[in-house]
């Protein structure tokens, strides 16, 4: 089960299943008051029966005067356990006080409590197993939908790379017969997508293997090669102290690629791009608008404007969790980005 299909199981389970289990333990709490209420009635009667001849030993049985303090057939708790008093058939001045032992009621009361607990347990688990049911029902409608698009998207990668990949090869082809603005521009814009198509291909991709030995340097600087061509506006400022790393180059490619166009896409114009690199971390800074919602910048299709996708930062964390690489952004709006790599 993916995560966002966990998500919308275990949701489902707590909308359906917990306002189920609060009416239920309502429903059990008045059950449970009115039937110690039932014991209790049914024990005061049983009491003014016994007034009447004494027999048995159920009760014990007190004479008390009558100081017109105490109301008669009703039942009190007190020291002894249960009591009521009746009035002495003799005289009006004494009063019998019946007595039903704290013993004998709080055996009664553990019956009646096992009783409903039993009840209890049973309505607990079939709320339960009545609500998982519920919810890998309505995952059914999502799972169909997300299957769909997961085919769609596949089918999308597989067109969208076929044609990158014929503009790339034919302008380098036709680059052999002259160097050309038009054709540098073709290139760009078939690496545009091409960069597109590598992005929503690792959004299937199940696992990364770290078998490469990479310099940072020279996969920074690819990318400043390309994106100087693609935004000739930006100065790019960088200051590397170059290490290698054991990881997936085509990962990491992925990683600054996204990092850095965003630092770009979003920065003033002849804004500034700043990269450093120490002690295993890079930094890159930008003197862009700056994100609102920093909390929010790596859910996927989440975006501040109508450019992109949404798709770049939310690849670009996943990437960071499967490398081991730690990252963490800070901006603020109308200054700009700062984004540090650390890697582990």
């Amino acid at each position: 089960m993916k995560n966002y299909e966990k998500k919308s199981f275990f949701t489902s389970i707590f909308l359906f299943f917990v306002p189920l289990v609060l009416f239920s333990s309502i429903v059990l709490y008045m059950y449970h008051e009115d039937k110690i209420k039932d014991i209790e009635q049914n024990i005061l009667y049983q009491m003014r029966d016994y007034t009447f001849d004494f027999k048995g030993d159920k009760f014990s049985l007190d004479v008390i005067e009558n100081d017109n303090s105490k109301e008669l057939f009703k039942l009190y708790h007190c020291s002894e356990g249960l009591c009521a008093y009746f009035k002495a058939a003799s005289s009006g001045l004494y009063l019998l006080k019946v007595i039903y032992a704290q013993e004998k009621f709080d055996k009664i009361y553990h019956e009646f409590f096992i009783k409903t607990l039993k009840i209890s347990i049973i309505i607990f688990f079939s709320l339960l197993f009545l609500s998982i049911g519920f919810a890998f029902y309505s995952l059914r409608p999502m799972r169909e939908a997300l299957y769909l698009l997961e085919n769609f998207l596949k089918d999308l990668i597989h067109d969208l790379n076929t044609p990158s990949t014929s503009i790339l090869i034919n302008s380098k082809m036709l680059k052999k017969h002259g160097d050309f603005e038009e054709i540098e521009r073709i290139e760009l814009s078939a690496k545009t997508i091409s960069s597109l198509y590598k992005n929503l291909e690792f959004i299937n991709s199940k696992k990364i293997i770290k078998d490469e030995s990479i310099s940072i340097e020279e996969v920074i600087n690819a990318r400043i090669t390309l994106l100087q061509k693609l935004f000739p506006s930006i100065q790019f400022k960088k200051d590397i102290q170059n290490f290698t790393i054991q990881s997936n180059k085509n990962a990491l490619e992925r990683i600054f690629d996204n990092l850095l166009t965003n630092a770009c896409k979003y920065n003033k114009k002849k804004g500034e791009v700043r990269i450093f690199a120490k002690d295993n971390k890079v930094f890159i800074e930008d003197t862009g608008v700056g994100i609102k919602s920093v909390n929010r910048v790596f859910e996927r299709y989440y975006k501040e404007n109508d450019r992109g996708l949404g798709i770049g930062m939310n690849i670009v964390k996943k990437l960071c969790e499967s490398l081991n690489i730690e990252i963490k952004i800070k901006s603020k709006v109308g200054e700009g980005t700062k984004v540090e790599l650390a890697f582990k």
